[in-house]
């Protein structure tokens, strides 16, 4: 008995024959932590360079500005080549370039790791981040082919944590390293780890099974990858430059002109990259627009929380990292069952949760002063923690399972997507409302800014989080549950 999946393009009808849906628990646990594990490392090494980077310049005998390369090679990677690497393991390689990715990034992570000058290191990032890339747009590919539908909350629940605690850790771990080894370190440990989830991976994830070779949509995947890119570049580096800088005009202008480029060559083409009709579903373009949000007010948040901890509530770094590991702890606590919760009851609940939680954590942030003391900002904690585990698996379920008939692989490359462009959206955004509220003309760094002149920017990056975190609740409350039909025909 062979299941097909149909795929109905704008000229013909296409049908792949679909991956056999793991039935063994232990199985399914196995091939579900092989994923997290790989998330794990691309969160951790996501984090992890922040704060080693002085060290680097230092070895190097560059500026930081210089130095912060290390950072913009690797989102550039990642943000060009998810949607477009998800799209080719869609059609049947998801074990192979799952497998490839691990051995790109371990590679990637040596040649950091023993890199001598800048110029290879960059060069050496650049590998890496197409390895992460990679697993970034498979680990969840992994669960949509091969674990049933009722896992999918647990599944993306587990992953969401995975990659919470791999970004929670990553600071700590770079500034042990930092303290008391070199920064190559950093890299290297990557290694080993690499080579051991390689070696269980090989055993572990099912073959791909052949499928009908069809024409790539090289030319679109080339103008998305300009699209990402030049997005990217031009989101991180605003709040660095200014948005009337050169660099920054040129990137914003880059990425439009490929975007509707992109737009014109999709609807053009027979066998499209991205199907654009997609987000002519109303259900699934608010759900992903809902998750993206997630995201962003997530990240913003723990971009400026370190500086309002330490420049405001005056802790010193230890004590901050403590305060910081209260969100990914609840995180890891609550994310499995809840997401386990969400595949018995529905994900709606938890979208709506998920927004009343993020509202709540962005109204105390915008009302906190340090004379009020610590209690307030445990509580934001809390409250971040449970707003974490409430949107990370259940609402990315929500997102795959709204995608339209036949496009569930898309949905999940965007839903992986929104993931990394709401990180990169939410600490851009953050930091120019912060620059709008506490700085005059120009660009202040944060230690440079009296307290009073701080609290103002604070404030006001925290009631932009709050309004989209209401427009969040919005999305999440008109959009209703999702009834899963099957999709396939048996021969």
């Amino acid at each position: 008995m062979i299941k097909f999946k149909t795929i109905i393009t704008n000229s013909d009808t296409i049908c792949y024959p679909m991956s056999p849906i793991i039935s063994n628990q232990l199985h399914q646990r196995l091939l579900l932590t092989t994923a997290a594990v790989g998330m794990f490392l691309d969160g951790l090494d996501g984090s992890i360079v922040t704060i080693i980077l002085p060290q680097i310049s230092e070895s190097f005998s560059t500026d930081t500005g210089t130095a912060s390369w290390v950072i913009i090679t690797y989102l550039l990677m990642m943000a060009g080549l998810i949607l477009i690497v998800g799209k080719v393991a869609e059609r049947g390689q998801i074990r192979k370039i799952f497998l490839w990715g691990l051995c790109v990034f371990t590679a990637g992570s040596a040649a950091c790791g023993i890199a001598p000058d800048l110029e290879i290191l960059l060069t050496a990032r650049i590998f890496q981040g197409i390895g992460a890339a990679m697993l970034a747009s498979t680990a969840s590919l992994l669960c949509v082919t091969y674990l049933p539908k009722d896992m999918y909350g647990m599944a993306f629940g587990a992953i969401s944590m995975s990659v919470s605690v791999g970004v929670a850790t990553g600071p700590a771990i770079g500034g042990f390293i930092a303290q008391y080894f070199s920064w190559h370190w950093a890299f290297l440990m990557n290694v080993p780890v690499g080579i051991l989830i390689l070696a269980f991976a090989m055993h572990i994830i099912p073959p791909d099974i052949p499928r009908e070779k069809q024409p790539f949509d090289l030319y679109g995947a080339i103008l998305l990858f300009g699209l990402m890119a030049a997005g990217v570049y031009c989101l991180e580096r605003i709040s660095h430059l200014g948005i009337s800088d050169p660099q920054i005009l040129l990137s914003g202008s880059v990425s439009i002109a490929c975007l509707i480029a992109f737009y014109i060559r999709e609807r053009m083409c027979n066998l499209p990259l991205i199907h654009i009709s997609v987000f002519s579903v109303w259900n699934f373009t608010a759900t992903l627009v809902a998750f993206l949000i997630y995201g962003c007010v997530s990240m913003g948040i723990f971009y400026l929380l370190p500086f309002f901890l330490q420049a405001g509530m005056t802790y010193d770094p230890a004590m901050t990292g403590l305060f910081l590991l209260i969100p990914p702890v609840i995180t890891a606590i609550i994310g499995v069952p809840m997401g386990r919760w969400s595949d018995l009851i529905g994900r709606r609940p938890f979208a709506i949760a998920a927004a009343i939680f993020s509202i709540a954590v962005c109204g105390i942030f915008m009302t906190i002063v340090p004379e009020t003391g610590f209690i307030p900002l445990v509580l934001g904690l809390l409250f971040m923690g449970l707003f974490m585990g409430c949107f990370g698996g259940p609402v990315a379920s929500r997102v795959v399972e709204n995608a339209p008939s036949g496009e569930e692989g898309t949905g999940t490359s965007l839903m992986v997507t929104a993931v990394y462009l709401g990180s990169v959206l939410g600490t851009a955004l953050f930091a120019t409302f912060f620059t709008l509220g506490s700085v005059e003309t120009g660009i202040a760094a944060f230690y440079d800014l009296d307290p009073e002149k701080f609290l103002q920017g604070f404030h006001l990056s925290m009631t932009a989080g709050f309004i989209l975190s209401v427009l969040a609740l919005i999305l999440s409350v008109i959009v209703r549950e999702k009834k899963t039909q099957e999709n396939t025909v048996r021969i």
